[in-house]
C-alpha cells in the first residue's frame, strides 16, 4: 500500500518526492547529482553523505567510482556529489573569499533542496571530501557548520591562510591524512600554498574546548594504510580527531562511508 500511495505522489504535478531515486538537480549557482540506496523503501528517514570531489574532478567522475557510492548505499545513506566550477571549490569566509561562486550559498542551496526532496535523518550526516573537496569540507564546517552533523574531510585542509576562529562554533570533525603525503603536507605548507593540517587542528581543538590531552588513541589495521588515531572530546560537546597513515595523497573509497560509521560512534551529536 505504502508503495502505491508513492507512485500517486509521484505523479502529482509538482511532486518534489525523488521518486527516480537520484540524478541531477539543479540549484542557484550550479548542480548536484544524487543517489538513494537501491533497496531504499522511498520513505524511510536516510543518512546523508555530501562528497566533495578533488581538484579537476567533477560529479561524473565521482559517481563512476561505484565502490565510494556503494559503500554509503550499504550504510542507508543518500550519496550525493555537488559541482564545482572550473573543476575546484574556492574559500570562504570574510577576509579569505576567492573570486567566483559564493560556496557558502551554493552549499545551503544544495541542502535546502535535499531536504525538499529526501527524508533525511539529521542525525546522520556528513560533508567529506578529498584534497581540494576536502578543503571545501573544512571551509563547510568552520563558516556553516551547522549544515552537517559531522565532517570528514580527506587529505586537504585550509588554503593560502588558516582563520583565527570558526564563527559557526563547535563541530564534529575527524581527518585522515597520510603522514607522506607530497601534495598537502600534514605538518608543513604544501606545493600549491595548502596550510598544515597541524594549524586547522589546533583552530578547531580551540573552537571546540579540547585543549587538554587526548581521550581516545587507537589503531586501524591494514597491509597498507593502516591508521593511528587520537580523538579529543571538547568540553562544547563536540569531538574531533585525526587519522594517520604512512602512505600518501590518496583516499580509498571505503573511507568516506566511514565518516558515517565515526559520527555513529560519538556520544553527542
Amino acid at each position: 500500500m505504502l508503495r502505491v500511495i508513492l507512485v500517486v505522489l509521484c505523479l502529482l504535478p509538482g511532486s518534489v518526492l525523488a521518486c527516480d531515486g537520484g540524478g541531477r538537480r539543479n540549484v542557484e549557482g550550479g548542480y548536484y547529482l544524487a543517489e538513494a540506496p537501491a533497496d531504499w523503501d522511498g520513505a524511510t528517514p536516510l543518512g546523508l553523505v555530501v562528497y566533495f570531489h578533488g581538484w579537476n574532478s567533477s560529479p561524473e567522475g565521482t559517481f563512476r567510482n561505484r565502490a565510494m557510492l556503494n559503500a554509503v548505499h550499504r550504510r542507508g545513506a543518500l550519496f550525493v556529489s555537488p559541482y564545482a566550477p572550473n573543476g575546484f571549490w574556492r574559500q570562504i569566509g570574510e577576509g579569505r573569499a576567492e573570486g567566483g561562486r559564493d560556496e557558502a550559498a551554493f552549499i545551503r542551496a544544495v541542502m535546502r533542496d535535499v531536504q525538499r526532496r529526501w527524508p533525511i535523518d539529521s542525525a546522520r550526516t556528513v560533508a567529506s571530501g578529498f584534497s581540494r573537496g576536502a578543503s571545501m569540507v573544512w571551509n563547510v564546517a568552520c563558516y556553516t557548520g551547522t549544515l552537517f552533523a559531522g565532517y570528514a574531510p580527506i587529505a586537504g585542509g585550509f588554503w593560502r591562510t588558516t582563520p583565527e576562529l570558526c564563527p559557526s562554533g563547535p563541530v564534529n570533525l575527524r581527518h585522515i591524512h597520510g603522514t607522506s603525503d607530497g601534495v598537502v603536507a600534514y605538518d608543513a605548507v604544501g606545493v600549491y600554498n595548502s596550510r598544515p593540517i597541524t594549524e586547522g587542528l589546533a583552530l578547531l581543538r580551540r573552537v571546540n574546548g579540547a585543549d587538554g590531552d587526548p581521550d581516545r588513541e587507537y589503531e586501524i589495521p591494514h597491509p597498507r594504510r593502516p591508521r593511528a588515531c587520537t580523538r579529543y572530546d571538547g568540553t562544547s560537546g563536540k569531538a574531533v580527531e585525526i587519522c594517520l597513515h604512512p602512505r600518501g595523497h590518496s583516499i580509498p573509497a571505503e573511507w568516506v562511508a566511514e565518516g558515517l560509521d565515526w559520527l555513529d560512534t560519538l556520544p553527542a551529536r
